[in-house]
């Protein structure tokens, strides 16, 4: 594998056919179009030895912790061999990050088979009709480490909230709930949610929890908040605060008065090492009944410590804190690979 410059292969035959294999360009004046997008773009390209392309990923670097492949081929010929595979894993592992796309059905069980993280995803104005998936490869190193620099916490909408930690017991509402709001959020931003994830404990069947549905809403960048927040907000769902330097992260809640169920709607660019750490945790709760019996112990205990400690003054983030061993174990076991 080695990297080459389309304005280099422009005219190279096996280059145009795998990217009329990747984008399905409508014509000829569409492909050359695409190929411009492609000289912006970097390219790691499978050869022969003598030089012929099989297989390309063109790819941009969307942020410090993720690569967007925007396109990826291999010669129908060589299919099934590992070579899309390796460009990928070649990708996370040469740049120590994690690596996303989205895709339609034909391809989707390719990148499960690799290990991605799926979630379904928006349409693609270019094929409209078309089912979308978001997929997500890890690169684990990043999903047992944080940011180091200072989150830069800003409220915007409300400050922290303080109150009596409740834990209830598991609800069929839940779920009833994060589909409305999914629903909402997606008619509201339509291709630029490129996933909207139940996550938290009330995402864990069984599990008992805050009455408070957790979201993950991830967008192209979260940094960019023209392209989400107005459009939210004019559905009753307003900025609340904002820490980019925590991978970018804002949180948004439904108004007061929205008659929306409560939420904690977050924030982050597509390849997010916290949104890989969400879906993996909660998906490992899902099925490990030791483990989430655990869990379920320790949020009981730390709701009734900081009930104790603080009354009816506690705070979420205190909660959290008292939790974070737990979490931190089990994210140990499951992240080391």
């Amino acid at each position: 594998m080695h990297h080459i410059k389309i304005s280099d292969h422009r005219n190279d035959p096996a280059v145009r056919r795998l990217l009329v294999l990747a984008a399905e360009p409508a014509s000829e004046q569409a492909l050359e179009t695409l190929l411009d997008e492609c000289e912006g773009l970097e390219v790691l390209a499978s050869t022969t030895a003598s030089g012929d392309v099989t297989a390309l990923a063109a790819y941009r670097h969307s942020d410090s912790y993720a690569i967007c492949v925007e396109y990826l081929a291999v010669d129908p010929a060589l299919q099934g061999q590992g070579l899309g595979s390796a460009l990928l894993a070649g990708l996370r592992d040469t740049h120590q990050k994690n690596v996303w796309a989205t895709t339609d059905d034909d391809a989707v069980g390719f990148y499960r088979a690799l290990g991605c993280l799926v979630s379904p995803s928006a349409a693609d104005p270019r094929w409209p009709e078309a089912q979308r998936y978001l997929c997500t490869l890890p690169c684990y190193p990043l999903l047992t480490s944080q940011p180091e620099e200072d989150p830069g916490y800003e409220a915007v909408g409300g400050e922290l909230m303080r109150g009596l930690i409740a834990i209830a017991e598991p609800a069929e509402q839940w779920a009833k709930d994060f589909h409305r709001l999914r629903d909402q959020i997606a008619d509201a931003l339509g291709s630029t949610a490129l996933a909207i994830e139940h996550t938290g404990s009330t995402s864990v069947p069984g599990l008992p929890s805050k009455p408070i549905i957790d979201i993950i809403l991830l967008v192209p960048d979260a940094n960019q908040e023209a392209f989400y927040v107005p459009a939210l907000d004019s559905t009753g769902i307003i900025l609340w605060h904002r820490e980019p330097g925590w991978y970018g992260h804002r949180m948004l809640k439904p108004v007061a008065g929205s008659l929306l169920p409560e939420a904690n709607i977050h924030v982050f660019s597509a390849g997010s090492p916290e949104y890989l750490r969400h879906l993996i945790f909660r998906e490992h709760l899902k099925h490990n009944e030791t483990d989430r019996l655990a869990y379920a112990s320790v949020k009981r205990n730390a709701a009734r410590a900081l009930a104790a400690s603080d009354g009816e003054n506690g705070l979420v983030m205190d909660y959290n804190r008292i939790k974070e061993p737990f979490i931190l174990d089990v994210h140990q076991r499951i992240f080391t690979r």
